[in-house]
Formats: structure tokens, sequence, C-alpha cells
């Protein structure tokens, strides 16, 4: 069942939309589209950390791309038998990105989307491509104004740090039902450190890409923000001991300070375990 957090946040979604499409309606320009685009993209990730977070990067990223497609656009004119070339080029850049940092990724769509409406639609002037150019900027700037003073000054952040704290349980109560098999004294149903290590990295994996968001939509001063950094220090110092645990289990030597070692640092894993189960 979705919590209460999840439809609060979906109401405040659709209220961005519905207010982006509004305020194209109303201006009435050309590019004014532009706008609830500019909305539309940057409300994607759903929580309002990562919203934030992406609207940085996304302005970074479209006035990256509209300078590069003003460079673009004089050079192909001058060349135009590289269009063709240029075209597979930046195809290739594209998909490259699409699974990289989203600032780069919007950088080059927003090259390939400029020069593609320039070339389709607009007079071979010296004027009309620079007049695009600037017309999408004004308009991917208003649509980020328009969703960060929403975001930040009518929704606040007191869904971020719902949001937050949820993820932050979720992170504490698989690291310690994952520690309590791991320290299980059967050994033939225990997994072994690294098999450990590596699941509970993949699990915490979107709790530290919303941390680090946290930033950006949560005041310093949030006690959400201060656990989930403990809990953050908390989970690298496990991992940290589940590798080294790794090691001592893949060490062929069978020594006596080896087994001693080991259990040391189980023991310190089990200190661990119960710091989380009574103070996080």
């Amino acid at each position: 069942m979705p919590s209460l957090n999840f439809k609060t946040r979906k109401l405040q979604v659709i209220g961005l939309i519905v207010l982006s499409l509004f305020v194209a309606q109303v201006a009435q320009w050309q590019q004014g589209l532009w706008i609830a685009v500019s909305i539309t993209a940057i409300v994607g990730p759903f929580s309002p950390s990562l919203s934030l977070e992406k609207s940085r990067n996304r302005i970074i990223g479209t006035i990256a791309g509209l300078l590069l497609a003003t460079i673009l656009e004089i050079f192909l004119r001058y060349n135009y038998q590289s269009v063709f070339i240029v075209g597979i080029l930046w195809a290739y850049c594209l998909g490259f990105t699409a699974q990289q940092n989203y600032r780069f990724f919007i950088m080059f769509v927003t090259v390939a989307v400029c020069l593609n409406y320039e070339y389709m639609n607009l007079p071979f002037t010296s004027f009309e491509p620079v007049s695009f150019l600037v017309a999408r900027f004004i308009a991917v700037l208003i649509g980020i104004a328009l969703f960060l003073f929403v975001q930040k000054y009518i929704y606040g952040d007191k869904n971020a740090r719902q949001e937050l704290a949820e993820s932050t349980r979720g992170v504490v109560e698989s690291f310690s039902k994952g520690l309590s098999e791991y320290l299980k004294p059967d050994p033939m149903t225990t997994k072994s450190a690294l098999d450990l290590a590596m699941e509970l990295t993949e699990k915490s994996k979107s709790f530290r890409e919303l941390l680090a968001a946290s930033d950006y939509g949560i005041r310093a001063s949030s006690i959400e923000l201060n656990v989930a950094k403990k809990v953050d220090r908390v989970r690298g110092r496990i991992i940290r001991l589940l590798l080294d645990d790794s090691f001592s289990e893949t060490n062929d030597s069978e020594s006596q300070a080896s087994r001693s070692s080991l259990s040391f640092k189980k023991v310190r894993l089990s200190r661990i375990q119960k710091v989380i189960a009574t103070r996080l």
C-alpha cells in the first residue's frame, strides 16, 4: 500500500505539471511549451531532493548544450557537407551519455534538438537560429525557476525529510537482517562476507543517491539528514569490515592469528549490529 508520503508527492508532481502547462498556455509564446517540458523532465525522479539536483544539472547542461549548438550551427553553415557525419557522431554520443551523468546527457540532447529544429523549421538566415537558441534558454530558465520557487517556498522540505527517513529505516532494517544471518553459528547457512557486502552495497545504492541529493533539498540542521549521515558512516564501516572478513575467509593460511582476527572482526560486527538495533 502506498505510504502517505508517496501520495503527497504524487499530488505535488501533478500540481507542478498542471501549473507548467497553465503557464505555457497563458504565455501564448511560441517557445513557451519548453517551460512545461523542462518542469516535466525535472520532476521525473519523483523525489524532491533528486528533482532539485536534476534541476541544477539541467540548467548547467542546457547552457553548455546551447553554446555547443551555436558553435556547430556556425560550423555547419560553412561546412554543410559534414551534416551527415556530425549527425552520426551525435547519435553515438547520445547513446553513450544516456547511462552517464544527466548533465552531459541533457547537453547532447539540447544540441540535437536545437540543430534538428533549426534545419527543419527555421529560415536560413543569420538571425533566426540565434533567436531560437536564446528563446530556448529563456524558456528552460523560466521553467526551472518556477519549479524551484514552488518546490522550496510552497511545498517545502517536509516530503523530502519523510522520504529520507523512510529510506534510512529501510537501510537499517536490511543491514540488521543481513548481519543477523551472517553472525549465525551455523556455517552451512551463513553467507560469505563478500556476498553479504555486495548485497548490502546494492540495497543501499538508492539510499546513498538520495542522501547525496538531500543537501539540495533539506536543511543541514535537519534531524533526518543528520541521522541519515550517521547511518551512512556506520554502513561504510560495516562494508569495510565485511571486506576485511572476506580477505580472511579466502586466506589459505589457517594460522591461529588469522582465526583470531576473523573472530575479533565478527565481534565488532556484532557490536555494530546492536548499535543499529538499539540507537538508530
